[in-house]
């Protein structure tokens, strides 16, 4: 598995204020990401809910999650990421302070799903604003910075949470609120709107022709659908990215057992709430320490390559929680799957933000979310349903198994994928290169066409660029984020 182009070496100062006002906003909301994890003992333990019905209660959670995962990327792209991050936090707000003040299953899991419905779109449109703030040769650092702040906040946060469990599960609820309320407030102070209106056709129509003398795929899209090219069944028609979304909710389907099904293993062993919340301060203290010193290292290598030697690392972890008992052979379960962790999520986020083209680019955030969404409502109930009936070890077995299957069929698909990364992030180069060109010369604007021969070169060879198709860059030039 090779890949077109490494990215350079990337400072800080490569990247922009924007982006790291909204990397603080999200540190401070994971730092309070006390519900999540503690959903299932709180459904358990205080609402007294069996391990099959709370997780029916945390589908509700989960579906709510899909609905506005999907609904948060098409309305970043029609109406602005900047409200549709502001409202999904500022209603999460109001939601979390009245959870623990209603009594009853039914209620709590209405209220949960609504939860979701606002919670679910932060992601995808946070991924789509890096995507959009940042140039395409620093997107993989500043991917890993965001999941970085993740893990940071995770290794603050959840051993705080273990121990206010303990004492008041209201507490997880209201202190989560808070925290989100400082969040809002960050990105109402100082991070922008970063949506630009990028007119024409697809602008990867311009890219040129595949070694293997295929069209490039958006000059198919944009040959035959029209209007329906800006639309969401574009993103969904798209085979490349559709192939690799559903792969991945199968890895999610495996990755949410951690925060589901784990917990009640544990609580079922015995074990107390503050000794997960233990192991997610291991797992976020291990990411927190090695995501940025690994994150060097894989930029060096296929990021592809990547994915799927992290996945099957992910694989051995899960597995040897089968075996586990004590709270030790659970921190060395949890440490190797750690490790697969920090080189699986960044990367496929950056990835999707680099298949995408600007227009629709908060419609695929928003599609990739949803297979994490998907997974969060479907993988606890099979994941109960599986505790329940043939016991943890057969859980823990099995989904290692699936994941081993994941890890083989990324690999599989890894060279279309890398066609289509080539074909965007090329487009994406010369519509950033054409506008900054143009704002800093006060003079006759660079000709589009020669700024996308530019872009296309290949080993020194430069690859002609029709006048039809590299018209557009004239009015995308004019719509890309102001840099720092």
């Amino acid at each position: 598995m090779t890949e077109a182009a490494a990215p350079g070496h990337t400072r800080l100062r490569d990247l922009p204020a924007a982006f790291w006002w909204l990397w603080t906003a999200q540190l401070v909301v994971w730092i309070g990401r006390f519900v999540v994890p503690y959903m299932t003992i709180f459904l358990t333990s205080s609402v007294g809910m069996s391990a099959g019905q709370a997780g029916l209660v945390v589908a509700a959670y989960g579906v709510g999650v899909v609905v506005s995962s999907l609904t948060g990327g098409v309305l970043a792209d029609r109406i602005g990421r900047r409200k549709v991050l502001l409202g999904s936090e500022l209603l999460s707000v109001l939601v979390l302070v009245l959870v623990p003040l209603v009594e009853g299953p039914l209620l709590t899991a209405a209220l949960l799903c609504v939860y979701g419905l606002f919670n679910g779109a932060a992601g995808p449109v946070i991924h789509t604003m890096v995507g959009d703030l940042v140039e395409p040769r620093h997107r993989r650092t500043a991917f890993n910075y965001n999941y970085w702040a993740v893990n940071l906040g995770y290794a603050i946060g959840p051993l705080a949470a273990g121990f206010m469990a303990e004492h008041s599960f209201s507490l997880l609820f209201w202190c989560q609120a808070a925290l989100v309320l400082v969040s809002a407030s960050v990105l109402a102070a100082k991070v922008p709107e970063t949506r630009t209106h990028v007119p024409g056709p697809d602008p990867v129509a311009a890219a040129p022709t595949g070694a293997d003398g295929a069209a490039p795929h958006a000059a198919a899209v944009a040959a035959g659908r029209g209007r329906r090219e800006d639309g969401l069944l574009s993103v969904l028609s798209d085979r490349v990215f559709i192939t690799f979304a559903a792969v991945m909710f199968v890895y999610s389907c495996v990755y949410v057992q951690s925060t589901t099904t784990l917990p009640l293993v544990m609580t079922e062993q015995g074990h107390p709430s503050s000794h997960f919340g233990m192991l997610l301060t291991l797992n976020g203290v291990l990411l927190c320490v090695l995501q940025l010193p690994t994150a060097r290292l894989f930029n060096r290598w296929s990021r592809d390559l990547v994915i799927v030697l992290a996945i099957a690392v992910t694989a051995v972890g899960v597995g040897l929680q089968a075996a586990a008992s004590t709270l030790a052979l659970y921190a060395v379960a949890v440490a190797v799957w750690t490790l697969g962790e920090m080189g699986s999520h960044p990367q496929a986020t950056s990835l999707t933000a680099d298949l995408a083209d600007p227009r629709r680019r908060g419609r695929y955030q928003g599609v990739y979310g949803l297979t994490h969404s998907l997974a969060m409502a479907v993988g606890p109930v099979a994941g109960g349903f599986v505790l329940d009936a043939f016991g943890s070890r057969v859980l823990w077995l099995g989904a290692s198994a699936l994941a081993l299957v994941v890890a083989a069929l990324l690999a599989v698909t890894a060279r279309a994928r890398q066609r289509r990364v080539a074909e965007v992030t090329s487009a994406d180069a010369a519509r950033r290169t054409a506008r900054s060109a143009a704002s800093a010369s006060p003079g006759p604007r660079a000709d589009p066409r020669e700024t996308a021969a530019k872009h296309h070169r290949d080993g020194g060879e430069t690859r002609p660029v029709h006048a039809a198709a590299a018209t557009p860059a004239v009015a995308q030039r004019q719509n890309v984020p102001p840099q720092p």
